[in-house]
């Protein structure tokens, strides 16, 4: 929430209650100069500024701390009564009606809305989505939904990017329906939870359904994705992978350049295959299949994810396939791939890239060192200024899947 938000709140709660105020405060205040007497404290020699402090101090104590009126004329006792009851009234109805305009600026914002695009979600994808989203649409008003959300995120979505951020079940129907569906530009669903995007997307289909080529959906796990090809949401909406958009990117834009650049059949080596690295070979056996004679798997669980990946994409029986269990940063599973890697004549293509960033970035310090004919590149979740730096002296090529993601993504989708 930010300084204007505070200001519309409070805005509607003053406009008419000063003036009442002052009324309230000045029929106080003539009541104490009229020479009226109260129970419980002695008034009448103090002096003026002294008296102004007790009218002010009826707004919160209400005379309890004075006691009532026992003498003076009747008319400064008449004041000092509508003081008396006034003041505590004004400051309580004050603090209701503020309290009210905080629990209903929501829907009153949420009025004003239009044109506005519903981001659902706040983890890194979500952050992406909305980073691009700024970048071709600076202007345009964001409401992002999450089930939960921590301060200090909620502040950087609202400071950095200026976007309001609702807290709410996003797969309640009711819920949906306060977001001003009938008028947003576009629906991205991207939170963590694959099951509650789907349903979610189902759900907005249901309350708008002219809204499927404005939603963009998110999934995180690439197989649940297309064993839902025939649902509703998959073929009226866009839905996609992060992990696989950034795969398809790297291997287009940087993989086949090296592969094509070559005059032999090529050896790729991934250093971890968890789901990024899963697409990278899907991806690799899609667009370059006929560039590559050898494959070498390096992971903690790699036969199991090799199996995973064989059933959407079986290895041609031309390729040379290595899978290998174990850390990446041992140097036997090295030592085992020594005959792909230490071919003086070739360039071989290591991807290192696990979840962990400072094993990746010393992996990739140590193959390039001991083979320093291969061709590396080296993964860190965000793009490093530190990973980089290094990494461009020893020849070695660092990349933020972040950034990757936010490039390979389509403009079309935030128009």
């Amino acid at each position: 929430m930010n300084s204007s938000d505070i200001k519309d709140m409070i805005a509607p709660v003053l406009h008419w209650r000063w003036a009442l105020a002052l009324f309230v405060f000045c029929c106080g205040l003539a009541g104490f100069q009229s020479g009226v007497e109260v129970s419980e404290r002695d008034l009448i020699d103090v002096s003026f500024v002294a008296k102004m402090y007790y009218a002010l101090g009826l707004f919160i104590l209400g005379g309890l701390d004075l006691g009532v009126p026992v003498s003076g004329p009747w008319w400064g006792q008449a004041l000092l009564w509508i003081s008396y009851f006034g003041a505590p009234l004004l400051t309580g109805s004050t603090i209701v009606d503020w309290v009210h305009q905080v629990v209903s600026n929501q829907d009153r914002w949420l009025r004003k809305m239009n044109r506005h695009v519903v981001l659902i979600g706040a983890g890194d994808v979500a952050q992406i989505l909305l980073e691009k989203l700024k970048k071709l649409n600076p202007e345009i008003p964001v409401v992002i939904v999450e089930r939960e959300i921590s301060r200090s995120r909620a502040m950087e979505f609202s400071e950095r990017y200026g976007a309001k951020v609702l807290i709410g079940d996003f797969t309640n129907e009711f819920f949906l329906s306060t977001l001003r569906l009938s008028r947003v530009r576009r629906v991205i669903l991207a939170s963590e939870i694959d099951f509650d995007n789907f349903e979610a997307a189902s759900k907005i289909l249901d309350l708008q359904p002219d809204l499927g080529r404005h939603m963009v959906v998110h999934c995180n796990r690439l197989r649940f994705m297309r064993m839902l090809r025939s649902s509703r949401v998959v073929e009226d909406c866009i839905t996609f992978n992060s992990n696989h958009l950034a795969a398809q990117y790297l291997v287009k834009n940087d993989m086949m350049a090296h592969f094509k650049a070559t005059g032999y059949l090529d050896t790729v080596v991934l250093a971890g295959f968890g789901r990024f690295g899963q697409t990278i070979l899907e991806e690799l056996l899609e667009l370059a299949g006929d560039e590559i004679s050898d494959i070498g798997i390096i992971d903690v669980d790699a036969h199991r994810r090799i199996l995973v990946a064989k059933e959407h994409k079986e290895i041609p029986k031309d390729i040379n396939l290595h899978v290998l269990q174990g850390e990446i940063g041992h140097p036997e599973v090295w030592r085992q791939l020594e005959h792909l890697l230490d071919k003086r004549e070739t360039e071989p293509l290591v991807l290192i890239a696990t979840g962990v960033d400072d094993e990746n970035l010393r992996t990739a310090l140590w193959l390039k060192k001991k083979y320093p004919n291969a061709k590396v590149l080296v993964r860190s979740a965000r793009p490093s200024n530190f990973a980089e730096s290094v990494c461009k002296k020893a020849g070695i090529q660092a990349f933020g899947l972040s950034k990757i993601i936010h490039d390979s993504m389509p403009d079309e989708w935030f128009v």
